[in-house]
Order: C-alpha cells, then structure tokens, then sequence
C-alpha cells in the first residue's frame, strides 16, 4: 500500500468527518429531554448546554471521593435554572465509595445479582443510617438541590429475604424508618425515590418531602412496548394516583440505540414521548446499554 493511497484515505474519512454533523442537521433533528440522568462520569460542561430544568447526576465526576463536586463545580447548572439531584445508593453498598474500606463487613449480605461491585447490606442497622449520613454531608457542602435515593423497592427481593432471614413487610418498615430519618436530619433537601411509588402510597406522610418519584422502564421491555400488560396498568394507576397527590413523576426509559437513521428506533422514542405526554409524566430518554454515562440527547430522521 503506497504513502500516496493511504494519505487519500485519511483525507478521505476527515473529509467525512468534517461533513457528517452538517449532514445529519440537515436530515435528523434533536428529541428534547425534559430531564436528564447522567450518574456514571458526569462532565458538567455538558449539562450547561442541555435545557432541561432537572438532572440527576452522581455526587462525583467518578464516583470516587476525590473527585467530588463543590459547589462552585454545582452553582453554575444552578445558575441556569436547573435543580442538581445527587444519586444516592440508598440500601446497598457500593465497593468504590469512600466508605467501603472501613465498612463494618459484618453488616454486608451478599453480592446483588447482575451490578458488580454492588451489595446488599443491613441498612436496617445504624452502622449502615451513619453511612448515608455521611454520604449526605457531602452532598450538602456541595450545594445539590436534592437527592435521588435508589433501591427503595429492595424490600421485594427474595434473595434479601433469604439473606436477612426477614420478610418483606419487616424489610419495607425498616427502609420506611431510615427515609422518615433521613428525611428529618435532612430537612432542606429535595427528595426522589427511584421506584417507590409503593412506599409513597402507603406511607403518605413522607410525601411531605419525597415530591419526586423516577420510575424505570414502565411502557418499554427490552425494547417493546409492555403498555398491553396488567404489570403496566397496575403501576401506572399507582403514578397517576400520587400525581393526584402533588407527586413528580421523572419517566426513564433505555431505548435508545443511537441511530438516527433507524426508523424503528425513532418510533420507538416518539411513542415514549407521546404517552409520557399523555399521562404528564417529564420523559427522559436513555440510551439501550443503561450506563447513564452521556447526557443523551437523541436524534431521529426528520
């Protein structure tokens, strides 16, 4: 292969390169986010740019404490009218913490199935409450509007169960007593429960500070539409129940692939959009791989 044949080529796929964004302007156009969660390496900069009012990122540009945002790194999204949520792992331990050197191990489980690095704890201990009380101390110092706790719904599983030896109403009654905790010490904060539409109706006094519900792939499975299912209706009249109740219901759904040019991919995202309308949910589009680790705007044929 000659010197002259390969510098075509690398003209060539500059050339490309340099005309793809112009191309795709002119033949796809951006679906607006009404939110965004971006929780694994948020890059800051990146949300300046977006118009969303809400975004859910980690308390970390790595999820490490050495990299924790201040509040100079938070006031600027601020500054542009946007509430700034931590993420917070609420009932389970996460190994690249700052706290998990000197976590009592006695109080970790076992491994949660399909997360690596991710395990179930006894968040009913005080050993576990001092935790995200410390979590949420750093949280405040760097000035987030709010806080979104995952993991609320971890009282259904059956491997917890096992593992604990508890059943699930002594589970939800003890992650009901740390919310109503957390909630107290924490009074300024705004709080979103990823999955606890449950916990909210039954528990209607901490809707008193939980005004945010984000729920997870309800009208989409893998990738269909599941809206035909009893799954779907029994849920979707509990988030229209608190929405009655003065609740925020932040919709997410992984069905992004990516392409702007695939007709069924684009489908699939104006049909999320417009039951999300439908019922007033705010939408936020992912993509497929469930990272999180973009701010995804995307982008479909016109």
């Amino acid at each position: 292969m000659t010197n002259d044949f390969v510098s075509k080529i690398a003209l060539t796929t500059i050339f490309f390169v340099l005309l793809f964004p112009i191309f795709l302007s002119l033949f796809a156009t951006d679906v607006p986010q009404d939110w965004i969660l971006y929780t694994n390496g948020p890059k800051l900069e990146e949300l300046m740019l977006v118009k969303a009012d809400l975004v859910v990122i980690d308390y970390s540009a790595d999820g490490t404490d050495k990299k924790a945002f201040k509040k100079e790194d938070i006031t600027p999204l601020q500054s542009r009218g946007k509430k700034v949520f931590s993420y917070l792992n609420f009932a389970v331990a996460e190994n690249w913490r700052f706290y998990w050197n000197s976590l009592n191990k006695a109080i970790v489980l076992g491994a949660l199935d399909n997360w690596p690095g991710e395990y179930y704890v006894k968040y009913w201990y005080s050993e576990w409450y001092d935790v995200v009380k410390e979590y949420m101390k750093r949280i405040s110092s760097a000035g987030f509007n709010g806080v979104a706790l995952d993991w609320i719904n971890i009282y259904q599983h059956t491997k917890l169960q096992k593992l604990s030896g508890k059943n699930a109403e002594a589970l939800k009654n003890a992650m009901v007593e740390n919310l109503r905790k957390l909630t107290n010490d924490f009074p300024k904060f705004e709080y979103a429960l990823v999955n606890g539409e449950d916990i909210l109706l039954e528990f209607p006094d901490l809707r008193e500070r939980a005004k945010y519900v984000i729920v997870e792939s309800l009208f989409f499975s893998k990738g269909q539409l599941v809206t035909n299912t009893e799954e779907f209706v029994r849920r979707v009249n509990k988030l229209t129940q608190l929405m009655k109740n003065g609740i925020t219901i932040l919709s997410v759904e992984y069905i992004d692939n990516g392409n702007p040019f695939d007709s069924t991919n684009a489908e699939r995202i104006k049909t999320y959009v417009s039951l999300a309308r439908k019922y007033g949910f705010k939408y936020y589009i992912a993509r497929v791989d469930m990272k999180l680790n973009v701010v995804n705007i995307p982008r479909i044929s016109k």
